[in-house]
């Protein structure tokens, strides 16, 4: 299961989640010959059309080490990470996940 698969699901669990806010995060500008506008267009098209109300950012590739070191992520997404309001990891799933799994998520991170 790729990350955009699992989205609906993430997308789902967040609506339903009171008092939680989830970021999804694009690795797009990752591809070869990708410009931030052409990405940034058609990343907001693409959640438009599913109708999810989910802020998206557009990663700069250029901070890809750092961000990995930061998280201590693995290299392959999906991975997806949820922070409690003060900013400390509280849960994290390493690969692909499905709705039940990202509520729990979002149930640790309050």
């Amino acid at each position: 299961m790729s990350c955009v698969e699992e989205l609906p699901g993430l997308v789902q669990a967040a609506g339903e989640a009171k008092g939680t806010e989830v970021l999804l995060v694009s690795y797009d500008l990752m591809g070869p010959r990708a410009d931030r506008a052409t990405v940034a267009a058609r990343v907001s098209e693409f959640a438009a059309k599913r109708n999810w109300n989910v802020p998206v950012v557009v990663f700069d590739p250029v901070d890809l080490d750092a961000l990995n070191e930061r998280f201590d992520l693995p290299g392959a997404i999906p991975v997806t990470l949820a922070f409690d309001k003060f900013g400390h990891l509280a849960d994290r799933e390493d690969g692909p996940s499905e709705t039940e799994r990202f509520a729990e998520m979002l149930l640790h991170a309050r």
